[in-house]
């Protein structure tokens, strides 16, 4: 039982939480509850109704943001999933360029809930889930995400597919028989940058991945070779390239801290980030009005400039993926706000006067192997001023990145920011040993009033 399907299920299925080393314990526990803000923030996105009214009407045990009633496990993790990348707030990591926790944790929550399991379960799944995810963006390389598939939903369907598996209680057949369900079902391209599709397709992973758990779980069989078959996972959507001795750490290596996780400060891509952080010091520092700039030259790495395709955004969604619209918020305000991310802002004459100054292009430094390496997505600025004078800022990393992490009180600040946001009035405190199962189903739970109907904003 060599097999991927099996290496995984094998290890999944068995994981106990007091093998979970608490270094890793402590990084789930700040992923898990970073989500929850997240999603809960999704309340004032406008795609939530659309998706409400869709999936908010089955009947069941599980909570999802936005609906007064329990779902099924399926919809609720459908809801729950879209909203945890609705504003693109949620965690990444560089294992395979991709959002893991916004499609493992709402699978875990909704069938927590559903199955009665508590707190400890639920981050062991967590766990489980995520690591099989990132083990598999090692096997897989970044070239996987170069070619232009959307890692997010295909390593993330995997990963969820194994938490939902060990929540239910499958055993290692069935486990594997889920997982190669899974593997022989993973698809989703980056085309979706930029549309609500991109968030939907979270949603959508979430909800397949409980599916193929539910029906492994009822005896369904699935392909074993789903990953090693010629006409299967590797060779489809990896062209053959795999590492095969990335299976091996599985469990030795704890992906979730090493490399660990980046937790954003801005609701748009990571690869905006660095570039923020540059216009804000670059800035400050010149001692600069707005009226003073001439034009701002920005540097940055291959994989930065194919991410951030949007340079004149007209939509929310393009926003989050356009450089100029984060470096002009970079200057104005040190980081792109939620409210950056509504209509008029965007359309801010200000806005756009300051985006025509800017000009991008692609460093061939940057994009070396060894920057790669050390700093993916940094992002280099030149500020020309209107005097002839210029000032110049790098960007390796931006805040919030493994090596340079937030800090609990600024977690908390980001926490309590998109609880405000998403006009979720629930006192959550700061203990971070706070339980998890019961914070997401108060804070998940929660429905935004509703201004036509005057319903009760908060369930019982």
């Amino acid at each position: 039982m060599s097999d991927i399907c099996h290496s995984f299920a094998n290890w999944s299925a068995s994981l106990a939480p007091e093998a979970i080393p608490a270094a890793v314990m402590a990084v789930a526990r700040c992923a898990v509850r970073d989500t929850i803000g997240v999603i809960a923030a999704a309340t004032a996105h406008p795609m939530l109704p659309a998706l409400t009214d869709i999936y908010g009407k089955s009947d069941g045990l599980s909570s999802a943001t936005g609906c007064a009633k329990g779902l099924t496990a399926e919809n609720a993790a459908l809801i729950n999933g879209a909203a945890a990348h609705a504003w693109d707030f949620d965690d990444t990591s560089y294992t395979g360029i991709m959002h893991g926790s916004a499609v493992v944790f709402p699978v875990v929550f909704a069938v927590a809930e559903e199955a009665g399991a508590g707190e400890e379960e639920m981050l062991a799944a967590f766990i489980a889930g995520s690591e099989v995810t990132y083990t598999l963006a090692d096997i897989c390389t970044h070239a996987h995400y170069f070619r232009g598939w959307w890692s997010t939903v295909t390593f993330g369907l995997i990963g969820a597919t194994a938490a939902a598996a060990k929540l239910y209680g499958l055993n290692l057949e069935q486990t594997a028989n889920a997982l190669g369900l899974a593997a022989a079902a993973s698809g989703g391209g980056k085309s979706v940058f930029g549309s609500d599709g991109k968030p939907f397709l979270v949603g959508e992973a979430a909800r397949r991945a409980i599916e193929f758990a539910r029906v492994a779980g009822a005896g369904l069989s699935g392909p074993m070779s789903a990953f090693e078959d010629e006409r299967g996972f590797l060779v489809l959507l990896n062209d053959g390239e795999a590492k095969m001795d990335e299976l091996d750490s599985l469990g030795r290596r704890w992906r979730l801290a090493d490399p660990g996780l980046l937790f954003k400060t801005s609701p748009v891509c990571s690869a905006a980030h660095a570039a923020i952080e540059a216009a804000d010091e670059i800035f400050k520092t010149s001692g600069a009005n707005l009226d003073d700039i001439d034009v701002i030259r920005l540097e940055v790495p291959e994989l930065v400039r194919i991410s951030l395709v949007y340079d004149r955004p007209e939509t929310p969604q393009q926003a989050q993926f356009s450089l100029p619209y984060a470096v002009v918020c970079g200057l104005l305000t040190g980081k792109v706000r939620l409210e950056d991310l509504e209509p008029v802002e965007i359309a801010s004459a200000r806005k756009r006067a300051l985006m025509d100054r800017i000009s991008i292009s692609v460093a061939a430094d940057l994009s070396s192997d060894e920057m790669r390496g050390r700093f993916p997505e940094s992002a280099r600025l030149r500020l020309s001023l209107k005097d002839g004078s210029a000032h110049d800022s790098f960007c390796g990393e931006s805040a919030g990145m493994p090596n340079r992490p937030l800090s609990g009180a600024q977690l908390r600040e980001k926490f309590e920011s998109c609880l405000s946001y998403g006009d979720v009035e629930v006192q959550t405190g700061s203990n971070e040993q706070e339980n998890l199962k019961t914070l997401a189903r108060r804070i998940i739970g929660y429905r935004r009033a509703d201004e036509r109907t005057g319903e009760p904003s908060l369930v019982a």
